[in-house]
């Protein structure tokens, strides 16, 4: 029998929802919150289980069917997301006195139900961006874009910025004569601001830019901006500029590309010519110089050059032993 959830504990829900709203949380986190929240609402109607009642075992039954190998797996990252808004939520509930326990601890926590190193293994891959060749091949195909759209993309390069920083970018924001770009707090993952650049060759396309929004009457406000009939002059949203890049990356045949390849392969660039750890952290705005120590692995140079300091001799005597024939 399926036990729909009670008005009770949708309006939970909401008032958690509303007071992470109050706090500042992004529009974007309190979606997915809400998403994963409905997802175990969903998994309890199915199960007879009223959520404010749950017990670790039937958390537990709620995670089993998303792991790897399991009926309807889910991917590390979606999985994380739901069991941390879960954890939150009922947080919120421990806090309101209307559980007494957290059914789902953070591991490690004493006493509590599961004191293992993490309650569901995460998995980290690193990001899959296009080589030079494939690169090449999409910067042709966007060349016949519109100027608009364009410089989007070059300044979502130049600066690495996520597809929210670049679609809110304001004229205001943008520094000609130092070339620089601030992305302001609101705007960002993390709410840090920061200051990035983009190249002298962007430069007289972006003056072009801000030529025609003043034309049109504007003067401060959205840096990009609809050009359709339906809401013309209104700020771009970020869906639309992926929209635009999903579309780019289809014609030219390469799907795995998205608004966020544009980072990481500026942020991999930027480390393959001799940027420092630090030095990537605070252009990129990440918190934990761990997310940025994936560039870089992905740019070579780093593995690369250690192995060659390393091993060089070792490794020429490997491959003499193993390729004698073919050097001969």
């Amino acid at each position: 029998m399926m036990i729909p959830p009670n008005e009770d504990v949708l309006v939970l829900a909401e008032r958690w929802l509303k007071l992470l709203s109050d706090l500042g949380r992004a529009q974007a986190t309190l979606s997915a919150y809400r998403s994963a929240l409905s997802h175990y609402f969903a998994f309890c109607s199915q199960n007879s289980i009223e959520p404010e009642k749950a017990r670790f075992e039937d958390l537990a039954a709620y995670i089993s069917p998303q792991l790897p190998g399991m009926p309807f797996p889910a991917a590390s990252a979606t999985l994380q997301l739901r069991l941390s808004a879960i954890r939150l939520w009922y947080d919120f509930l421990v806090y309101q006195d209307i559980c007494s326990l957290n059914p789902l601890p953070r591991s490690g926590l004493p006493g509590s139900a599961y004191t293992g190193r993490g309650l569901v293994p995460r998995i980290t891959r690193l990001p899959v961006i296009p080589d030079d060749e494939q690169w090449l091949r999409f910067l042709m195909h966007v060349s016949a874009a519109s100027l608009r759209d364009r410089l989007m993309l070059a300044l979502a390069y130049y600066g690495a910025l996520r597809r929210a920083e670049v679609a809110s970018l304001m004229l205001e924001d943008i520094d000609p004569a130092h070339r620089l770009i601030r992305v302001r707090a609101e705007t960002t993952k993390n709410r840090r601001e920061r200051i990035v650049c983009y190249s002298s060759a962007v430069t007289p396309v972006l003056a072009n830019h801000f030529r025609q929004l003043r034309l049109a009457g504007y003067r401060e406000g959205a840096l990009f901006r609809s050009a359709s009939d339906r809401n013309h002059g209104a700020p771009l949203s970020f869906w639309n500029w992926s929209k635009t890049v999903r579309k780019w990356a289809l014609d030219a045949g390469l799907p795995q590309i998205t608004t966020h390849t544009f980072r990481h392969l500026r942020l991999t660039h930027l480390a393959r010519f001799g940027w420092k750890l630090h030095e990537l952290a605070a252009y990129a705005g990440h918190r934990d110089p761990r997310t940025t120590q994936i560039y870089i692995h992905l740019s070579g140079s780093d593995l690369a050059g250690r192995m060659a300091a390393a091993v060089a001799e070792i490794d020429r005597k490997v491959a003499g032993l193993i390729f004698q024939t073919e050097t001969r």
